[in-house]
């Protein structure tokens, strides 16, 4: 049983049985009343459950918690931010409906027999539902309206008592005209098919927002000629809000969202009163103070002329680029697959806002392939092919290459399908020996001309590659050759075509295209012939 300061309760009776019909009454603040500490049930503190984090900052955030009704209503905190055309506020009951989300400075009651009645006991009815709530009381002190702000922490027979950062103090119950409740802009009502309203509910929220993101990234680990370990890690950048106990969803591929540079219009202008100081320190005498800090039973009547509180206002909370500033130059990883979606969850993960996490999605075994690419005259390259037989999609992210512990390399690989197979590039091929050279075929002299004794030769070139596998295995290599003219012909099934942004003369380009593969030691030679115009004067 707890115990009970008798001596607080006497001093404390004896002032406010005699000041009635005064203003607020200070009171030790020295112990709080029973209950103090429990949060008040019509205030609805919906718990983040799941969120689908997209690459492009945006997040998918669903709330959910129960919360009891006054008469079909509750009140909560602040709308986030959600993109406009994206915010759900819902009753998971079968026969509850949400039918009606205010949001503004917070709720106000007028007890003035229209809004709320005027009589005591329904006033006391009334706050004693908003306790432990932060409100603004506007009452009648000498035939002047005063104002007194703070948590509201007890509804005394005549008294209301209030706590702020200066102390307890008593308002009169009788002469109170006003209440609006401060930090909780956000007022739901839910409608029933029954004949009364349900007393308690369970109510979600969903909601689109910005601030959060996830990058992935690879590790490939080769195992032998033609097995490799993949794993897929990501990493979540929260600026979004608190994720405590929350599935998080990370998904590949980005939904189509229009409206995410707006704000759903119940949150557009959003406001919370906060209470600054409800009394200021210079009207508290310096022994009242004193007394206080050393947990003396202490009570005070200050002047009837209470100062009106201080209330601030700030914006509701606004993503304001602390996403862009936490991932800093990072690059920009968005992926194909915007009509196939691949989701890898977490379950029951905390990370709160400001926090980054590296998740590690899957690990695989996949079988991976060899292939060269030469596009003259720079160097022929090797890549490793990643062939996906894994049930989902690989997005797209740097994947770093291991063998024996060393790194082979570190680039891009792309999105890649089920089925499909993506390239890492891993260094310049030194084993395979290749070569270009060009000689010109034939010449037709003043072939083309144009006025003003201006002249073009038609001028037909051949050309050879020349290719030496040193390697101890087979080899596939993909060659694109560029060509300053039109391509006619290409020996060993190459691949002609013109560019045809380059249609005039002298501008004409295109490309030789083979795809070849190579036996240990063995040699080849590709040859192909293209023409363009050079001008003879």
């Amino acid at each position: 049983m707890r115990r009970v300061n008798m001596r607080r309760l006497v001093v404390v009776g004896l002032v406010l049985a005699g000041l009635a019909g005064c203003g607020a009454v200070a009171v030790w603040a020295g112990e709080n009343d029973a209950g103090t500490d429990e949060k008040n049930p019509y205030v609805w503190r919906p718990q983040t459950r799941s969120v689908a984090v997209f690459k492009n900052g945006l997040g998918f955030f669903m709330r959910e918690g129960e919360v009891r009704l006054r008469d079909g209503w509750c009140i909560a905190g602040e709308v986030p931010p959600a993109a406009f055309g994206t915010l759900a506020i819902y009753s998971r009951g079968e026969e509850s409906v949400v039918d009606v989300v205010g949001s503004g400075p917070g709720e106000v009651v007028e007890f003035d027999g229209r809004d709320a009645p005027t009589d005591v006991a329904a006033k006391r009815a009334r706050l004693e539902a908003s306790r432990q709530l932060k409100v603004e009381l506007t009452y009648k002190h000498r035939g002047q309206d005063q104002k007194a702000a703070g948590t509201l922490v007890s509804v005394g027979p005549d008294f209301v008592v209030l706590e702020d950062e200066a102390g307890n103090f008593a308002v009169p119950l009788e002469g109170i005209a006003k209440m609006q409740v401060l930090e909780l802009p956000l007022r739901i009502h839910v409608a029933s098919e029954a004949e009364a309203p349900p007393e308690q509910e369970t109510l979600g929220m969903a909601y689109l927002r910005k601030g959060i993101t996830w990058i992935p990234d690879y590790t490939l680990k080769i195992l032998d000629d033609e097995t490799a370990e993949l794993t897929l890690r990501g990493t979540i950048v929260n600026e979004a809000e608190d994720l405590i106990h929350t599935d998080v969803h990370l998904v590949v591929g980005v939904p189509h969202f229009v409206h995410t540079d707006y704000l759903a219009p119940i949150a557009v202008g959003q406001r919370i009163r906060t209470i600054g100081a409800a009394i200021e320190a210079q009207q508290v005498p310096q022994q009242v103070t004193t007394q206080m800090m050393n947990r003396a039973a202490i009570v005070q009547n200050f002047a009837p002329g209470v100062a009106e509180p201080t209330v601030f206002e700030r914006p509701v909370d606004q993503p304001d680029g602390r996403l862009e500033r936490a991932l800093g130059d990072l690059p920009q990883l968005d992926g194909a697959a915007a009509t196939d979606y691949t989701v890898y969850t977490k379950e029951n993960l905390t990370l709160r806002r400001g926090e980054r996490a590296i998740l590690t999605l899957f690990t695989r075994k996949i079988r991976y392939s060899h292939i060269y690419h030469w596009s003259p005259p720079r160097a022929m390259n090797h890549s490793l092919v990643l062939h996906n037989a894994t049930d989902t999609a690989w997005t797209t992210g740097p994947c770093m290459v291991m063998s024996d512990g060393q790194p082979l390399s570190e680039d891009l690989l792309g999105y890649t399908p089920k089925g499909a197979g993506g390239e890492v590039p891993v260094t310049t091929a030194i084993n395979i020996a290749h070569s270009k050279t060009e000689r010109e075929s034939d010449r037709q002299l003043k072939a083309h001309h144009v006025p003003h004794n201006v002249y073009f030769d038609l001028v037909t070139l051949e050309g050879e590659l020349k290719l030496h596998n040193y390697e101890k295995r087979t080899v596939e290599i993909v060659i694109r050759n560029p060509v300053p003219g039109k391509p006619l012909e290409a020996s060993d099934g190459g691949t002609v075509q013109t560019d045809p942004t380059k249609l005039k003369l002298d501008e004409r380009q295109g490309t030789v295209t083979w795809r070849v593969k190579l036996e240990p030691g063995e040699r080849k030679s590709l040859t192909y012939q293209y023409e363009r115009y050079v001008r003879s004067n």
